[in-house]
């Protein structure tokens, strides 16, 4: 324990410590904390925690503890101790996240990409030098925004960045007070919409009283009024408008204003190329577009002479390929206009690019059209990792929105490729329940589904899923065990007992056991191909007629 440290609490340690996108599941944000350390590698685990600690842990190190030790025992020992919270790298389960709500024990996601020892690092700095966490903390923002525009992501995606990280909503108004932009916290409520709306019309500007006077770019300011913190955007001495940070009555902040000035920079920027798209809109078209919108509106009998311009435009004929096509849908209130396929193709390709990934890549009709290369066919686990990515990319891109997707099987040539292309539409055309949490369908989801969904008498459909899986159902819900879960979870990854196990978060002898009792409980045997298809195919049916 660090003697100069200073308290203080959850909500201030994710503002200005934790990496962008940490978010509290369950506990209060008041909490108070006055140190923070990693869960102690060997035994005793617990003992040496002082009193409103933060402890940081990764699911994937304590799968190799030498004990055996869950996710859900940490919680409840930690729980019974003086510690202040827990942060987690990894996936959290249900189960994990029902044992901190029943203890009100604070829980902390962290993002994949979070390296702990920065996390205890940035924490212990907030601890015991604000001021210098906080300048870092700030140039940590700048940073995030710089990336975002190299990769042409938007202003809006920017703004939901800033307030994410300021857990305040912020907005862009142009010079007369015209709303163009919004993002917003993690934490958004109802609670912001009477000030929304007060920033929504001209007459919040007008207050300023900054319209009449003459800017200059070094003449930065960051003018707090009544809703919050304001700055102008000015480029050549031009007023483009002003970003505002609001604040909803609470006094704001040092790093609420430093947050705010080291953005301007970025958001001025990119407003200046948004207008310049704008005015000069044959400079943003993606390099493929042409011959990918040529190629789906022409017979198959031009594919040979479009293959000879694909030539020079990434794509190989001697490749494989698979095509995924990327379809954004709005989901309640369109408040920044729609999604538009040329914005999801500049997108996808500034990610592609950062990755040296030569896949081509362009838009038909309302759709991003993308063939990703493959070595070989069979080969499409770099294929669904990237899928995956991109749309947690375009998701982020398009707040308003969802972003889904459908993939054809891999195919070499134009003309096999245009029946991919057809199997990726069809798959997007699956019904919504029928998608998994992250809204890809691929063309072996497709075959299945359709196959289902063609057969006239629902009640088989039901006899067939309760004849395989009531027994396991009800043994579920009479001992409160996660068996058929567990079921699914193996079967989704082919059977493979170490990404089973990571992805429940469980030790890999706990799924052997699990899988044990599943093999008693049904008093199947679980080695006949036979059986495996049939529950297999059981719990698709249960997915289809639940959509759960």
């Amino acid at each position: 324990m660090c003697p100069v440290s200073t308290a203080t609490d959850l909500k201030t340690i994710i503002r200005l410590a934790l990496p962008i996108g940490s978010r509290l599941v369950t506990g209060y944000p008041t909490t108070p904390v006055n140190w923070v350390s990693p869960l102690r590698a060997r035994p005793p685990f617990f003992s040496e925690i002082e009193n409103s600690e933060m402890i940081l842990v990764s699911t994937n190190t304590l799968a190799t503890y030498a004990n055996s030790l869950s996710l859900e025992t940490v919680i409840e020992k930690l729980a019974q101790s003086k510690a202040s919270a827990l942060c987690v790298q990894g996936l959290l389960t249900s189960r994990s996240h029902q044992v901190a709500k029943a203890h009100n024990f604070p829980l902390i996601s962290l993002p994949d990409r979070a390296v702990l020892p920065q996390v205890e690092r940035a924490v212990q700095r907030l601890l015991t030098d604000r001021r210098v966490q906080v300048e870092h903390r700030a140039i940590e923002l700048q940073q995030a925004l710089q990336r975002n525009a190299t990769s042409h992501r938007g202003l809006t995606t920017m703004l939901n960045v800033l307030a994410r990280m300021l857990d305040r909503p912020v907005i862009v108004h142009d010079r007369a007070g015209n709303v163009i932009s919004r993002g917003l916290p993690a934490s958004h409520g109802q609670e912001w919409d009477s000030h929304q709306a007060m920033l929504s019309g001209g007459e919040f500007i007008r207050r300023l009283e900054l319209e009449d006077r003459l800017f200059f770019e070094d003449d930065l300011q960051v003018i707090e009024n009544p809703a919050g913190l304001t700055a102008p955007l000015i480029h050549q001495n031009q007023l483009l408008g002003y970003v505002s940070a609001l604040t909803a009555g609470s006094a704001p902040d040092e790093f609420d204003r430093m947050a705010l000035e080291f953005s301007v920079p970025t958001l001025i920027r990119e407003m200046v190329r948004q207008q310049s798209v704008e005015l000069h809109p044959e400079t943003s078209r993606p390099v493929s577009r042409d011959w990918i919108t040529e190629w789906l509106t022409s017979p198959a009998a031009d594919d040979a002479l479009l293959a000879l311009r694909a030539g020079q435009e990434n794509f190989q004929p001697g490749l494989w390929y698979a095509v995924a096509l990327f379809h954004w849908r709005p989901t309640g209130e369109r408040a920044n206009g729609l999604f538009s396929p040329d914005r999801m193709v500049r997108v996808a390709q500034a990610e592609l690019r950062q990755r040296r990934i030569q896949a081509p890549l362009g838009q038909y009709v309302d759709r991003a059209v993308l063939l990703f290369p493959l070595d070989e066919p069979q080969q499409t686990q770099r294929l669904k990792q990237m899928i995956s990515l991109l749309h947690r990319v375009l998701a982020q891109a398009a707040p308003d929105g969802e972003i889904t997707v459908g993939v054809g099987r891999p195919a070499m040539g134009l003309t096999a490729l245009r029946e991919s292309f057809h199997e990726a539409e069809r798959a997007l055309a699956l019904p919504q329940k029928l998608w998994d949490e992250s809204s890809v369908a691929y063309f072996g989801d497709l075959s299945l589904y359709e196959l289902l969904l063609g057969v006239n008498d629902p009640h088989l459909l039901g006899s067939f899923c309760e004849r395989w899986l009531a027994t396991l159902s009800r043994y579920d819900e009479q001992h409160h065990t996660d068996l058929l879960p567990t079921l699914g979870a193996y079967f989704d990854n082919n059977g493979n007992m170490a990404r089973t196990a990571h992805v429940l978060n469980i030790h890999r002898n706990t799924l052997v056991y699990r899988l044990g009792r599943i093999t008693d409980i049904l008093q199947l045997d679980m080695d006949d191909s036979n059986v495996r298809l049939n529950l297999h195919l059981a719990l698709k049916i249960h997915r289809m007629l639940t959509g759960s």
